[in-house]
């Protein structure tokens, strides 16, 4: 018998993906378990994997062609690929009718190829129409198969080298473009950024919400190289001085929407940002032709202080930012 819960629930899947894998639909795994690598499945609809710790298994071969849907997550893993069933024949794997994909990483960081096992096989996606990739890497061939002439919805977290080569591709028919740029850690890397994002951004207009999530240990140097005309979302999770700030947001004119993290903050830095807010008037003689409509305070570090810093540094400088934001309507503060 069976000595631990786990054990029990891998004979249970076991049996239950051998006895009904006909008429499975939908196959959800987040434990390590051994599943047969008989399991065909050829009526999957949804596939939901949750990689974690050291799993080194074999994991089922599943049809593509019927996949409408496919979620999956590696964490601090490394897996042993043979997943997508094709014709000995086939020059590509074809996942006919996809609409959804995700795959996100961890310090795993996994290529496309190696999670399709596609070898020298090509990738199709002909529908696919919401993509999200966290922490994936691609390659321009890959990059070119999933940017479907359907797709609608575009979410990347990761490397902004990897956002441009994904981007390389037409974005005409993107309802919605979400990138978050991860991990700028040296000045010298901020020409470059500035410049493949230039690159992105002058490629969307019509894209009706351009959200862009920058992280980033030395901020960003040289703004006036910024050139961001449609971008409408803007989230800085690092505090940039805000005259460099607003310098900056004459070049990213149909922006409405900002969030400011404040997390490592110190008081002087926000005791500078408050002054410099508190004479905006000497700074700039009208008000800016800014589209900003709403702006976010973040500091998630609350209860490192003995106060509220958002509120408590910010506060009585509301009515200099909708002065010089004319159409600023929605100030928030959150803390955690």
């Amino acid at each position: 018998m069976p000595t631990q819960p786990h054990e029990f629930f891998q004979k249970l899947i076991l049996e239950l993906a051998v006895g009904y894998d006909k008429q499975l639909t939908k196959y959800v795994c987040s434990m390590p378990t051994t599943v047969p690598y008989t399991l065909l499945a050829p009526n999957l609809v949804e596939l939901d994997l949750r990689f974690i710790h050291s799993w080194t298994l074999k994991f089922p071969t599943i049809y593509p062609r019927s996949l409408r849907k496919i979620d999956i997550m590696f964490q601090d893993v490394s897996i042993d690929w043979d997943v997508f069933r094709v014709d000995k024949e086939s020059k590509a794997i074809v996942f006919d009718n996809l609409t959804d994909l995700s795959i996100t990483g961890d310090s795993y960081i996994p290529e496309l190829r190696d999670v399709a096992n596609a070898n020298n096989l090509d990738l199709k996606f002909p529908n696919l129409e919401r993509l999200f990739l966290s922490s994936c890497n691609l390659t321009k061939k890959d990059g070119q198969a999933l940017m479907s002439h359907k797709l609608n919805w575009l979410h990347f977290e990761g490397s902004f080298i990897a956002a441009s080569q994904l981007c390389k591709q037409p974005l005409r028919n993107l309802d919605t473009l979400f990138l978050a740029w991860l991990g700028l850690q040296h000045p010298e890397e901020t020409d470059d950024f500035i410049s493949l994002a230039n690159e992105i951004f002058n490629k969307t207009d019509g894209i009706k919400r351009v959200q862009c999530e920058i992280c980033s240990e030395s901020g960003v140097k040289n703004v006036d190289g910024v050139d961001w005309p449609y971008l409408t979302h803007l989230s800085l999770a690092f505090m940039m001085p805000f005259k460099d700030l607003f310098d900056m947001l004459p070049k990213v004119p149909n922006l409405v929407h900002l969030d400011i993290l404040i997390n490592n903050c110190s008081d002087n830095e926000l005791t500078e940002a408050t002054e410099f807010l508190a004479n905006i008037k000497k700074h700039y003689p009208a008000p800016s032709s800014s589209k900003i409509k709403s702006l976010r305070l973040i500091d998630e570090n609350t209860a490192l202080h003995s106060y509220s810093r958002c509120k408590q540094t910010f506060g009585g400088v509301i009515e200099d930012l909708k002065w010089y934001w004319p159409q600023l309507r929605d100030i928030k503060f959150q803390e955690s």
